[in-house]
């Protein structure tokens, strides 16, 4: 402490002192407060949650690769824990109190005493000398008196019942901006504090069907993701990780249900339901993040020379690798799937159409059908081009036995589908 503050504060305590009193706050009394103060104690919760929030997101864009869906996941949740912190905001006062108490971060017992420019507030570790100027607002209720003094980020709490009359007449002179809570019916517990309980009866029922219904509601919404970014072949599960953003629906649902259940409501049913649906959501949504088989488009720059066909400069593109792929006599099997839904394909269908290394499936000599792999030779109205790289021959069989490096190219017009089965093929 600087010389001229010792100086102050002797100059101050040499005052007479007019009041004193004690004050006793307990987690039942910093609950109250909190309702008079909910932005003081409201905003940190929010702003924990946001940076938690952040986090998330961080990981869900790095999943998507969309700034959009990142976006409305964080608007999602953004709102979720407004709601959350708002309902939940004397129950989360009260969990801040006990840490704080049990780090021994905040004193329970007060003395105050009150001089005619400033009053000191001592606990048995600490004193603190305070200006009446320096409170920016001061509130009072039936019960206590609440100083807010924001150089310390800090409530004082001084209890009327601890006070003589002078001492209540003084603190009402000293305070312009006192704000009067006189007759405020708040209570901390109890249905009694609810004035509606028939809304609230209503309000939860309605929870309820919408809980259960918000697994149908993810299900519509994943389809609608999959329209504004599509999904193909094995990356079909890409776009459930919507099913999270549903999560705070029954997770609502779960807290106000023990909320009010607890007050007296009957709300087993939300709880149950929301635990029901939340799993279900919260599984769907992690089918998100199995591993993909997505691939730089460019590759198919390696299969340029082979397919023959003027390929569109934009596609999907997946490469599965497969040991065996349900044909034996094929090993080293490997399945490059492109899509080209949003693009153009008109050059890449007359490409194919006036190329005689590709003939239309229903024209395939049966003698070349083994070289198909069974799983595509049902397909009746696909385009196919067969190339043995070993013999550098397109749709041929063979002449002699042995291992021969074989591509099984297909391209279905009704889907845009341009599929390369690479696989070594044992011919006898």
């Amino acid at each position: 402490m600087s010389k001229e503050n010792k100086k102050e504060t002797k100059k101050k305590t040499s005052n007479k002192c007019l009041y004193t009193c004690e004050s006793i706050v307990d987690a039942y009394e910093y609950k109250k407060m909190a309702k008079y103060f909910p932005k003081r104690m409201y905003l940190p919760f929010v702003i924990k949650g946001t940076y938690l929030n952040i986090l998330s997101i961080a990981l869900i864009t790095i999943l998507s690769k969309s700034w959009i869906i990142s976006l409305v996941f964080f608007l999602v949740y953004e709102i979720f824990l407004l709601i959350y912190y708002k309902v939940g905001l004397e129950s989360y006062s009260e969990r801040a109190f006990n840490n704080r108490k049990k780090r021994e971060e905040i004193d329970i017992n007060f003395e105050t005493e009150f001089y005619e420019d400033y009053f000191i507030r001592k606990t048995e570790k600490s004193s603190l000398t305070i200006n009446y100027s320096e409170i920016s607002k001061c509130v009072e209720n039936d019960t206590n008196f609440y100083l807010e003094y924001p150089s310390r980020n800090v409530i004082i709490i001084i209890q009327k019942n601890k006070c003589d009359l002078g001492l209540i007449s003084f603190i009402r002179e000293k305070f312009n901006n006192l704000e009067n809570y006189l007759g405020d019916k708040f209570k901390i517990k109890g249905v009694k504090k609810y004035h509606n309980p028939n809304l609230i009866k209503t309000f939860m029922i309605i929870l309820f069907i919408v809980t259960i219904c918000s697994l149908w509601a993810a299900l519509w919404s994943v389809s609608l993701a999959d329209k504004i970014n599509p999904q193909y072949g094995s990356n079909f599960a890409k776009n459930t990780w919507v099913f999270w953003c549903w999560l705070p629906v029954p997770l609502l649902s779960i807290i106000l249900g023990f909320k009010y259940k607890k007050a007296g409501f009957k709300c087993t049913k939300n709880i149950v339901g929301g635990f029901i649906i939340g799993f279900l959501l919260f599984i769907y949504g992690s089918f998100c993040l199995f591993p993909t088989f997505s691939q730089d488009y460019s590759k198919i720059d390696a299969y340029k020379n082979i397919i023959d066909a003027k390929l569109p400069g934009k596609g999907e593109l997946e490469v599965q690798d497969w040991e065996t792929y349900f044909d034996e006599d094929k090993t080293n099997y490997t399945i490059i799937n492109v899509y080209y839904d949003k693009e153009d394909v008109s050059n890449l269908v007359s490409s194919i159409e006036n190329n005689s290394n590709w003939i239309l499936s229903k024209e395939i000599k049966s003698e070349l059908k083994i070289l198909i792999p069974s799983l595509l030779r049902s397909d009746e109205d696909a385009y196919f081009s067969i190339y043995n790289k070993t013999t550098d021959e397109y749709n041929a069989i063979p002449k002699t036995s042995g291992n021969y490096e074989i591509y099984v190219i297909k391209y279905d017009k009704s889907d845009k589908q341009l599929e390369i089965h690479k696989f070594t093929y044992l011919y006898k």
